[in-house]
């Protein structure tokens, strides 16, 4: 299994446990409560990338992407060659520049507000359909999983 590949199954199931551990749901939308101690948006920085996996309301359907920490705060066009690695359930699979899957209008941006709040954006354009999004609020990241666990006893 590629280093990719790898990662972002790490990724998949370390949301499906953080979804496991919570009582609540987030949407993809401004959540500006912050007295959960988990949010189900997974945000991770790691070998130089910053990667976020993001639920879309109570559909079960999910974003994520990953890019080069250089690209924080700037708009990552997805039909330009570049370090990043984007999908989810909404787009079948996830996607590099070599797979020439999106289409003009296509983009994803991604800002660290602080350490456990983050600003994302995403349009997706591709040959059967469109998507788009954003999301402002609280994120967890593996640190504060490794904490609830500890905290729990379960560690």
């Amino acid at each position: 299994m590629s280093k990719n590949l790898q990662k972002w199954a790490y990724a998949l199931l370390a949301s499906v446990f953080t979804l496991t551990m919570c009582f609540s749901f987030a949407s993809c939308s401004s959540d500006d409560d912050d007295d959960n101690k988990i949010s189900p948006v997974l945000y991770s920085e790691f070998n130089g990338e910053a990667s976020i996996n993001c639920p879309l309301n109570l559909t079960g359907e999910f974003v994520g992407f990953s890019i080069p920490l250089s690209q924080l705060g700037k708009q990552v066009d997805l039909t330009q060659s570049g370090d990043w690695t984007v999908g989810g359930s909404v787009v079948k699979g996830l996607y590099t520049y070599d797979d020439h899957f999106f289409q003009k209008g296509s983009f994803v941006y991604l800002r660290r507000i602080d350490e456990h709040h983050v600003e994302m954006r995403f349009n997706f354009v591709w040959k059967n359909g469109s998507k788009s999004g954003e999301y402002k609020g609280k994120v967890t990241t593996r640190k504060d999983v490794l904490d609830l666990a500890n905290r729990n006893g379960n560690i």
